[in-house]
């Protein structure tokens, strides 16, 4: 396996690993006796609030598990996990394909948004017009990435017809869209909200079509999985009860997205919380091929190596047959 933590890991990652209470590499008992779990999430962003309730509700705990969230960029993300400096990672499903292919041992095992939850928006009124223009992106290959090669590809276009800007997060992309410094972008609740007051139009709706898509989803390694099925198990029957509470609780739910998005307008948070957790929230979380197919599809244009990867063994779907039942 390739040396992620050396090739691909920026500084910052160097230096969260001396804060971490790394569990993760195998031989250690520490972790199912109690010991601190670490698990990475990149964005602060809607399709986190199982994480956030199953932390702040005290849901981990219940199981016994001393749980330490710590919100990392994107692109650093996957490199803690196979480092081991982190023992499970909320990442999209481009990233695991992408580390599948050079190398990496891991597994998705749940999927929390199993489709693409985006809007596209622009000044412009329809797809054609964006031909030449600038759209915003996370990275190279990240979730947003591929969520914008979709839309293109719903309007029978390319990346070639566009130039795509990679602007690191989520924040960003949306703020340089609301500044006017590119043209379009995929987005999601509650930012459309703030781009429908600036008068942007969306112009191509991915999230009704209902495309399969790991945009965020629960990897950990083979080794993790093997050694410490006991806590991934336990973790993911917190989750669950995370799951039932986001659907039950709205004004819990909402109290958390309006501390972590830092949103104060009613509509933008009501906007959000029905999106995700009526249309968005899986009832059953087990990942499937096919939510993969899209990231694999769009990424192997620029590495063949990623269209070898044998999707149906990217998924352990035996956690959530467990805990959520067939």
């Amino acid at each position: 396996m390739k040396s992620w933590f050396n090739s691909k890991v920026p500084g910052a990652v160097a230096v969260a690993a001396l804060t971490f209470s790394a569990t993760a590499c195998g031989g250690s008992s520490a972790t199912d006796a109690g010991g601190t779990i670490t698990v990475s999430y990149s964005e602060e962003v809607a399709d986190e609030l199982p994480l956030w309730i199953a932390d702040e509700a005290g849901y981990f705990k219940e199981q016994g598990l001393n749980v330490k969230l710590a919100s990392l960029a994107s692109d650093q993300g996957f490199p803690a996990l196979v480092s081991g400096q982190t023992q499970l990672a909320s990442i999209g499903g481009s990233q695991i394909v992408s580390g599948v292919a050079q190398g990496a041992e891991v597994k998705s095992i749940a999927t929390l948004t199993p489709v693409f939850p985006y809007e596209l928006w622009s000044k412009e009124k329809d797809m054609k017009a964006l031909k030449g223009k600038k759209i915003g992106v996370t990275s190279s290959s990240g979730s947003v990435y591929i969520a914008t090669l979709a839309a293109l590809k719903e309007a029978g276009m390319s990346a070639h017809d566009v130039n795509l800007i990679p602007l690191g997060s989520v924040t960003n992309v949306n703020n340089a869209l609301l500044a006017g410094t590119i043209d379009a972008a995929v987005s999601h609740p509650p930012a459309s909200a703030a781009f429908k007051a600036a008068g942007f139009n969306s112009i191509l709706n991915l999230a009704e079509r209902k495309v399969p898509n790991i945009n965020v989803g629960i990897a950990t390694t083979d080794a993790f999985a093997k050694d410490h099925a006991d806590t991934v198990t336990k973790f993911l029957t917190a989750l669950k009860k995370a799951f039932e509470r986001e659907r039950s609780d709205e004004v819990y739910s909402t109290q958390l997205l309006k501390a972590h998005l830092k949103e104060d307008n009613p509509e933008a948070l009501k906007e959000t919380y029905d999106f995700y957790a009526k249309d968005v929230l899986p009832q059953n979380p087990a990942p499937t091929v096919e939510q993969l197919k899209s990231a694999q599809d769009e990424l192997s244009k620029k590495n063949p190596d990623i269209k070898n990867v044998d999707l149906s063994k990217v998924i352990d779907t035996s956690f959530v047959n467990k805990v959520w039942g067939k």
